[in-house]
């Protein structure tokens, strides 16, 4: 008996996450060696929703949450199921306040372990990065634009980040210490933030668009 309710509830489950809730219009690329080393589409779709839910001036987050490692055709249904096997690890979206500088050292370190393929790479929503990966870890980040203008080391931005980096993980501790406007425990997940734009959006329109730009 208590089998066959399992079974019940697990075909439930399925048909649940097998809800097509919009598609893309372009390409999408989640495969490791891509979404750890360069601007990704997916990534680009994942920070502005990010960045939308919590009403915030800059998105940052780390490639290594990005998962599925699988590439998308152009006019492809994206589920339910697609979004979580994207972002497993029920990692929420926080709001802080942080620096320009604090900004800044952030992007540093996202740029710090390329050549390994580290998770930490950034992908962005509100800023435009210049990244010259033949320098030093550390002194990588050429130029940064938030919102068309140069980023304000010294004025404060609305940050959206998720609960991991905000703790310091992948090496993120410059993000530390600014007022948290949307901590962890009132926060909601990622991927309902992305569920929620990828319906709101019908059709993704997700692309490379410069984003983040690596002078090799």
């Amino acid at each position: 008996e208590t089998q066959k309710l399992v079974e019940a509830y697990a075909a439930e489950l399925d048909k649940e996450l097998n809800v097509v809730i919009g598609k893309t219009a372009g390409p999408l690329d989640s495969r490791r060696n891509i979404v750890r080393t360069q601007e990704a589409a997916i990534g680009n779709l994942i920070a502005d929703a990010m960045r939308e839910a919590v009403g915030a001036d800059i998105a940052i987050t780390n490639g290594g949450g990005i998962r599925a490692d699988k590439e998308y055709a152009a006019g492809a249904d994206i589920t339910r199921r697609d979004v979580l096997t994207e972002l497993p690890f029920g990692n929420v979206t926080v709001l802080v306040e942080a620096t320009g500088q604090q900004i800044w050292d952030a992007l540093e370190n996202g740029f710090s372990k390329i050549e390994d393929g580290a998770g930490r790479f950034p992908h962005v929503s509100g800023l435009t990065v210049v990244a010259d990966v033949k320098q030093a870890a550390g002194k990588r980040v050429v130029s940064v634009m938030a919102g068309g203008t140069a980023l304000d080391l010294a004025a404060t931005y609305k940050l959206a980040t998720n609960d991991f980096m905000l703790d310091g993980g992948d090496g993120y501790t410059s993000l530390k210490g600014g007022k948290v406007l949307v901590d962890p425990r009132g926060a909601k997940l990622m991927a309902n933030d992305v569920m929620a734009l990828v319906k709101k959006l019908g059709t993704v329109d997700a692309k490379v668009e410069g984003r983040i730009v690596i002078q090799q």
